[in-house]
């Protein structure tokens, strides 16, 4: 970079470009006499100003960070607007396979759970056994305020999903979170899964024991593995 030394006895003027400067010299009004200083300028090489190069730098910078990506622009058009040297960004968890295998297993194991919950409301009218007083009242009278074995059941059905699946949801989240193995982490999410199926059908049918217990315990397997892992990963940091 260029920078200009005028006489000592003249102002400094703003720094322009060398064409511009050459003809401002030119055209400059001061007298030339025999002993008159020239008034053309020196031009010298010297490195170019920190404090400048720095501001224009951090400028450019905040510019980049806080100005929005636009819909149109590339990802590899991002990526060049990024310093040099800096690591990629991490993927989204949209973007995470084990994330996206979980959401589809955890979404099925809820919308069980509601199918759970609608079939014990349609046992409470069927079997006229209601929990308040007021659904007795409107459903006949104060003497179907009771409890009734099917009811109880489909309750208690309804209870152990909540017991069981809302831990594996916040495992099953964490653990999609330390990238392991997409085939394992499905199938240990498909084991659950199934388990609960079968435990939820074996509730509401009352089939033979131990048929219940054997997926009741099997459940659990995934959920003690993910578990450990987790702890394990974490024991470092506790």
């Amino acid at each position: 970079m260029s920078t200009l030394l005028w006489p000592a006895q003249h102002p400094p003027v703003p720094p322009k470009t060398k064409t511009a400067l050459l003809s401002c010299a030119a055209t400059s009004p001061h007298r030339r006499g025999a002993g008159a200083v020239s008034q053309q300028p020196v031009i010298v090489n010297q490195p170019p100003q920190a404090e400048g190069t720095g501001n224009l730098w951090l400028r450019r910078i905040f510019q980049t960070l806080l100005s929005p990506r636009s819909p149109g622009r590339s990802s590899a058009g991002w990526k060049r607007c990024r310093r040099p040297g800096s690591s990629d960004p991490s993927p989204t968890m949209m973007e995470n396979k084990v994330f996206l295998s979980f959401a589809f297993y955890g979404t099925v194991l809820i919308v069980k759970m509601y199918v759970v919950a609608i079939i014990t409301g349609q046992v409470r009218l069927r079997k006229k056994a209601f929990a308040n007083p007021e659904d007795a009242l409107r459903n006949g009278g104060l003497q179907y305020y009771r409890q009734d074995p099917d009811v109880e059941r489909c309750r208690r059905a309804h209870r152990n999903d909540m017991e069981n699946i809302f831990p594996f949801l916040f495992l099953g989240a964490i653990y999609s979170l330390l990238e392991p193995s997409p085939a394992v982490a499905r199938l240990h999410f498909f084991v659950f899964c199934a388990g609960r199926m079968v435990h939820t059908v074996a509730y509401l049918l009352r089939l033979k024991a131990p048929t219940r217990s054997v997926a009741y315990g099997v459940a659990q397997l995934p959920c003690f593995s993910m578990a450990l892992q987790i702890l394990l990963a974490a024991a470092p940091y506790w």
